[in-house]
């Protein structure tokens, strides 16, 4: 493991593992061991996760095989063992899975019912495309699990559900471009075409003294007059001065 991670480090690749048993842990914390996973069918062993989570590294646990009830315990025995960083996988545990078994609705849910804890919520994905990370990350995910092989014709267990290089390109590329698009929430005005908006002008010549009405005022680009939302309050009240007629209404006039 350790020549595995220098290599990894040495191509800007963050290397870690899944540990099965305490041995296991025990070792890759001796090969320093950044980040741990504890995968889908190890997720009801709460002394594995406890002797886990007390290295106090990253954790990332993959929920394909619990119930809610399990995951809230497995929550309880990693953060009540020292882990301050913990991430949950939504996951289908298929080989591979159907896009109608992937639920991701559930994802939403566990970020309603964790996020609040400080727990991250991500995706363990076997589907076959690259739509369902997209989905996964525009629902909140904070981490995409996704199987890898150089060549699919090299064969083994998961190389049917496997991305290949280009796929992987493909689907970072297209994660990052959907967090791009989610940005933060903002209602910020966009000033340069704001000047497109409406507001209130003149539309025939108003004498001083004359009452403002359908006839002489109403709402038209561009955006340089008083807002809309006073026209109702304007009809019926008499100008301060003479207003030519496409001149934008200004307080002034009022």
């Amino acid at each position: 493991f350790a020549p595995l991670r220098e290599h990894a480090l040495s191509a800007g690749v963050e290397l870690f593992s899944t540990p099965f048993d305490f041995t296991a842990v025990d070792f890759l914390e001796k090969a320093g061991c950044p980040i741990y996973k504890i995968a889908s069918f190890e997720a009801i062993d709460y002394p594995l996760i406890r002797h886990t989570a007390a290295t106090q590294k990253p954790l990332i646990i993959s929920t394909g095989i619990s119930s809610l009830e399990e995951i809230g315990e497995a929550v309880a025995v990693a953060t009540g063992a020292g882990c301050t960083d913990l991430t949950l996988l939504k996951c289908t545990s298929a080989y591979p899975a159907a896009l109608e078994d992937m639920n991701l609705a559930t994802l939403a849910d566990l970020r309603t019912r964790f996020g609040p804890m400080g727990i991250k919520i991500g995706l363990s994905d076997h589907t076959l495309n690259l739509e369902t990370p997209v989905a996964a990350v525009a629902l909140g995910a904070a981490v995409i699990e996704k199987h890898f092989t150089l060549d699919r014709g090299l064969g083994g267990p998961d190389a049917a559900f496997s991305l290949e290089p280009q796929q992987l390109r493909q689907m970072v590329e297209s994660v990052r471009n959907t967090e791009k698009l989610i940005g933060a929430p903002t209602y910020a005005v966009n000033e340069k075409n704001r000047r497109f908006a409406r507001s209130l002008f003149a539309c025939a010549d108003i004498k001083k003294g004359e009452l403002f009405s359908e006839k002489n005022i109403r709402s038209v680009r561009p955006s340089n007059g008083l807002h809309p939302k006073h026209y109702e309050t304007l009809l019926g009240k008499p100008a301060r001065r003479d207003i030519p007629a496409a001149t934008p209404l200004t307080p002034e006039d009022l």
